[in-house]
């Protein structure tokens, strides 16, 4: 089969214009919380950290990524799309936002949100009376 042909037969499903290169996404996250921080893991393939921004601005986390270009020739079928990577999180009071880090392995982005001391639970010792 010619790629000529190919390309007819799945003419449907094969990318070709650069707007479908630009769409954003909202990548898919988990959010877990421990006594010390909360955690989110966010799905962000094709990101490298040095095209990862991470803006805490009036109560809202809001993480961007773009992906790296790495192709070469022409499309001819594309089951993958391409694109970059936005979300917010709305962040409460109960975290600590000056001390927000974050590292990126294998696609995924884990953010890390200290609690302070004083939304962390602790135990009250009952007094003898």
């Amino acid at each position: 089969m010619t790629t000529q042909e190919l390309t007819q037969r799945c003419s449907n499903q094969v990318t070709r214009t650069e707007e479908e290169h630009t769409h954003t996404f909202q990548p898919a996250t988990d959010v877990r919380e421990t006594d010390e921080e909360v955690l989110l893991l966010l799905d962000m393939p094709g990101v490298s950290k040095n095209h990862i921004d991470l803006v805490v601005e009036k109560g809202t986390l809001t993480v961007t990524g773009q992906t790296d270009s790495e192709e070469q020739g022409e499309p001819v079928y594309r089951e993958t799309r391409a694109g970059n990577y936005r979300r917010s999180f709305s962040l409460s009071d109960d975290v600590d936002t000056d001390h927000i880090s974050a590292e990126m392995k294998a696609g995924v982005l884990t953010v890390r949100i200290p609690k302070p001391e004083k939304a962390k639970p602790r135990r009250i010792e009952i007094a003898r009376a």
